[in-house]
């Protein structure tokens, strides 16, 4: 991902953007990714090369537009319409217990859990989670064993009502529940499963994992509540935008953006989109991103990669 210097004025003020999977990323104004990663390359897809800016260089406030193929099918990540976008709001919006380095090794993400370890292997794999203790929902509802067992069920595969695209690592699960300690979540496995890192992230409330009519049709459009540094404000499919908002209950770092707009925009309008000023950030063709650099008159930025949440949404960097 290459971040193209722009020209100074109103819009010149570096902002904050959402972005890859798993991750919040900042970004100049004006910033042209090239390249990409087909989805279903699990969490190694956060991995994106961009021009890194600390939370100490940036303002707070302000708003940021995306530039996207298209709106999400669905904001279920689980479902077979999910695609880039899906997941790209599911990191901004809910839990991601593990997010992924530059290397693609997963990393404990620290706004959500204090640790998480396997405890046993004999006669059975338990891995136990410890939440952290501020860790709610937007309703107010604290995050814990609950929605943890309701997305396991639901994605099991056990239960054919729920339509979900795959439950590979959730089928070996053999039971959830409360503790053994205080905000803590104790999975047992009926089978050893190396990779269970990968599962709950995203992690969905059981508001809407508890009902498969909700998870099946009502998550298409909206979610009954967030548990990310952003929460989803509106959808206009008219204008082909879905915009995300600072969520005030974050316990985390606080977003520095107002808010952020995802814009469907065809790769071949989003040259002249960047230049205009419609799009702050976009994917585009590498020969794109050299004219648009072009353009700004000046060199584009060292890139570098960096998927971790805490300069995403804005940590101190240190």
């Amino acid at each position: 991902m290459t971040a193209i210097p722009w020209r100074t004025g109103p819009r010149s003020a570096r902002r904050a953007a959402a972005c890859a999977l798993g991750a919040l990323l900042l970004f100049p104004p004006l910033a042209a990714c090239t390249g990409g990663e087909e989805r279903g390359t699990g969490q190694n897809a956060a991995a994106q090369s961009l021009a890194l800016a600390r939370r100490g260089q940036l303002k707070s406030g302000g708003s940021a537009t995306w530039g996207v193929d298209r709106l999400p099918a669905t904001l279920n990540a689980y479902q077979f319409e999910a695609d880039e976008v899906t997941d790209q709001v599911a990191a901004a919006v809910l839990p991601m217990l593990f997010t992924v380095d530059a290397q693609g090794r997963p990393q404990l993400n620290p706004d959500y859990l204090r640790s998480a370890e396997v405890t046993g292997r004999e006669p059975k794999q338990t891995v136990v989670y410890t939440l952290h203790p501020d860790a709610e929902w937007s309703d107010g509802t604290a995050l814990g064993a609950a929605d943890f067992v309701s997305q396991w069920k639901a994605l099991n595969g056990e239960d054919k009502d729920f339509w979900s695209a795959r439950n590979a690592g959730y089928d070996r699960v053999e039971n959830v529940t409360e503790g053994p300690g205080r905000d803590q979540v104790e999975v047992t496995f009926a089978k050893p499963y190396a990779d269970w890192k990968s599962l709950f992230s995203p992690l969905y409330p059981r508001s809407v994992t508890g009902d498969a009519d909700r998870f099946n049709e009502g998550a298409r459009t909206e979610l009954p509540a967030s548990a990310g540094p952003f929460e989803l404000k509106k959808r206009d499919q008219k204008a082909g935008t879905l915009t995300l908002a600072r969520n005030d209950s974050w316990w985390g770092d606080p977003a520095l953006l107002d808010q952020l707009v995802l814009a469907a925009v065809p790769p071949s309008r989003r040259r002249e989109a960047l230049l205009e000023g419609r799009l702050d950030i976009a994917e585009v063709a590498p020969a794109d991103a050299d004219r648009i650099t072009a353009a700004a008159g000046a060199p584009a930025a060292p890139a570098r990669r960096e998927e971790n949440r805490d300069d995403a949404a804005g940590g101190d960097g240190t």
